[in-house]
């Protein structure tokens, strides 16, 4: 289960950094302190299922986005240089917002 919150850590930081955004402006808007945020960040906190929602809101994310794959697959943004990820989520994000719009 370990794993498990270290991976959803991970994809919440780089959702984060993709945003520019630092970890008390992440705790602020979803109602923690950086502290929180940086053991959520390092698998050492977990998170209530209601919060799942809170962050992928703010992290401009669709919620299911943060978890890992069951498989233990790796996203395949991780396969990116650091510097083009957060191009990439942002493409992502406005490609799901228009196939919600239909």
């Amino acid at each position: 289960m370990d794993g498990f919150y270290e991976a959803f850590g991970e994809r919440v930081r780089k959702a984060r950094t993709a945003l520019g955004m630092n970890q008390q402006e992440l705790g602020s808007a979803v109602g923690l302190n950086r502290t929180s945020i940086s053991n959520i960040e390092k698998g050492r906190q977990r998170v209530a299922l209601h919060m799942l929602f809170e962050f992928g809101s703010v992290l401009q994310v669709e919620p299911e986005s943060l978890l890992p794959a069951p498989d233990g697959r790796s996203d395949v943004l991780d396969e990116l240089p650091e510097d083009a990820r957060g191009w990439a989520q942002n493409v992502l994000a406005n490609a799901q917002k228009e196939e919600r719009r239909g």
